[in-house]
């Protein structure tokens, strides 16, 4: 398993505050593929948020286990789970993201890495 370097000086601090739109996709990646998987995905994050207007930034997470959720618990210790959080500029670019370029993004994911099971939400910060 990878362990990424601590966030450097010049690595911008993600900060929110309320009204704050986040989305949110979240991944589950054979153990022995999170490598090449991560190493792709710092690639394509950066290049999401710099291509898709209202895109502001992108951060990703490596989760534990997530053990409340039955269709993931039953993937045993086989699988590293990843969060990434996008934030979007405003609730219109995200839904002409959500229309026009999501399932484009998708395919190609899936086409790529036939292996992921993703989930996706929005989640909007209160304060």
């Amino acid at each position: 398993m990878s362990t990424e370097a601590p966030a450097s000086p010049s690595t911008p601090v993600h900060t929110y505050s309320a009204g704050t739109l986040v989305y949110e996709v979240n991944l589950s990646v054979p153990r022995e593929k999170v490598d090449e998987y991560l190493e792709w995905l710092r690639g394509f994050t950066k290049e999401q948020v710099n291509r898709i207007p209202g895109f502001l930034s992108s951060m990703v997470f490596r989760q534990p286990k997530p053990y409340g959720l039955h269709w993931l618990s039953e993937e045993g210790n086989a699988k590293t789970y990843i969060t990434v959080h996008y934030v979007i500029e405003s609730q219109r670019h995200l839904e002409q993201y959500l229309e026009k370029e999501q399932p484009t993004v998708a395919a190609a994911e899936q086409e790529r890495f036939e292996f992921l099971v993703t989930s996706r939400r929005t989640l909007s910060v209160v304060f």
